[in-house]
Formats: structure tokens, sequence, C-alpha cells
């Protein structure tokens, strides 16, 4: 071997010697996530409940065989406090022991309303033991950064058939109801409450609608109308934030 050649190798058996080999050569660990949002855009003065939508916000792994404690919080950091999320992860007796099972579970918080725009960090926290384990939990907290948007107010809320607005239907008809906003909907989406005066004249009305993100309007078709015993003339409301919108009048004959 030549000298140069002789000289790298002292420079490496020094540098392993010394510890710096083993620090370049050992791989990168991240911590594992066990509770963490996959819902990460709000839209600010609404909560899932009020929306009659119970879709879950986050997932909860557990990774021990059984967990004979299993405990999940979150804090909005909004001065509401560290609480109790609902989840969807069971307990079964295990030896008279109530434990948890390993898997991937859900969990929701539907009376939670975001009350100023712009981005947020949300702690989310999970303790649990493995059974068979020395005594002490593990805790994991992971910090999740979540977008809150401005509602949009509705521009304009019209019956529509076939893309054209009408005036006039027959009773079992379907009509189709077409909501604009003033501007694009956030990623979020935007949530629109809808009422029709007067009540339980159209059939089938969601109390809410969703516009998706980046859309301004969304139609919800095929909406049967209840068949009145003399001409009748409805009307639906859409609202979000400041003035609601009234729709065109529709007569509907016997």
């Amino acid at each position: 071997m030549s000298r140069n050649g002789l000289r790298i190798s002292a420079v490496l058996m020094t540098l392993l010697a010394l510890g710096f080999g083993e620090t370049s050569l050992r791989p990168a660990r991240a911590e594992a996530k066990y509770m963490f949002l996959t819902v990460t855009a709000y839209e600010a003065g609404i909560s899932y409940r009020q929306a009659q939508s119970h879709a879950p916000i986050g997932h909860l792994i557990n990774p021990c065989s059984y967990a004979d404690h299993f405990a999940a919080t979150i804090d909005w950091n909004d001065g509401s406090g560290e609480h109790k999320p609902d989840t969807n992860a069971q307990t079964r007796m295990l030896q008279e022991i109530p434990v948890v099972q390993s898997g991937i579970y859900l969990f929701w918080d539907d009376e939670h309303v975001a009350k100023q725009t712009g981005t947020q960090i949300v702690t989310t926290k999970l303790l649990f033991h493995c059974s068979g384990e020395p005594a002490g939990d593990r805790e994991y907290t992971e910090r999740n950064v979540v977008n809150v948007y401005s509602r949009i107010p509705v521009n304009q809320v019209e019956f529509t058939k076939n893309g054209t607005s009408i005036s006039i239907v027959k009773g079992h008809d379907n009509v189709d109801l077409t909501i604009t906003l003033d501007a694009p909907a956030p990623p979020s989406g935007t949530w629109v409450k809808l009422e029709v005066t007067p009540a339980g004249n159209l059939n089938s009305l969601p109390p809410y609608v969703q516009i998706a993100g980046g859309e301004t309007q969304e139609t919800i078709r095929n909406l049967e109308l209840r068949k009145p015993d003399a001409n009748l003339g409805i009307t639906v409301t859409a609202s979000t934030v400041g003035r609601a919108q009234e729709s065109q009048k529709l007569t509907v004959t016997p």
C-alpha cells in the first residue's frame, strides 16, 4: 500500500475510534406518531356537529399487543384546555383486565369551534402502557399545524332545473337548488345552512351543505316537492356569515 493509502487508513481508524464514523453511519430515527390530526383545515365559527357531520379528525395508533392503559387528549391551544376527544377504541377483557387491542383507531371532537382565523398549533397526546411491561406509561405528544379560514358569505340561492331558473312546478316533481358564494370556498370548504319556508315542503333538503374548497357553487339535485292541496309558494334561505340570502319564490301546483 502507498504512503497516502496508509495515511487515509490511519485517519479513518482514528475517526472510528473517536465515534465520528459511527455517528455518520447511524440511521436517523424519527419519533413515531401515535396520535395525530388528519384534518388540518378548519372553518372558523362552526363545529362539525353543527354541520351534521360526524367525520373523524385524526388517528390513534396502539403499538402494543394489548394496552392496559390507553388515554388520549387534545388541546386546541385556544384557552379551552386539554380534554378527552371521542374515540372508537374499545376495551375488552384479558384475564380479567380491561385492555385495548393493537390497531389504528379514530377520534372526533365534534363540539370544537375554531374562534380565530390563522395558523394554530394543536397538541395531541397519547399515554399508554403495554400489558406485561414494567410500570410507567409511554407518552407521545404531537404538535399539529392547523389552518383556520374565514367563512364565505352566500351570494345567491336559486331553484333551477336543467341549469335554468324556474318559478313554477308541479307537486311531486323534482327540482335542483343552486347555492353560489361571494368567493371561492377556502381549503376547509364552506358549510351553508339551508331552511325551507314553509317547513316540510321540500323532501330530502339537508340542513347543511358543504361547498368544496376552491369552488364557488354547489347544486343539490333532484329534491322532491310535496304535493299541496292548492297552489303554494315556497322559498329557501341559505346562510353562512353576514346577510342570509333567500331564493326566488317557487310556486308549487297540485
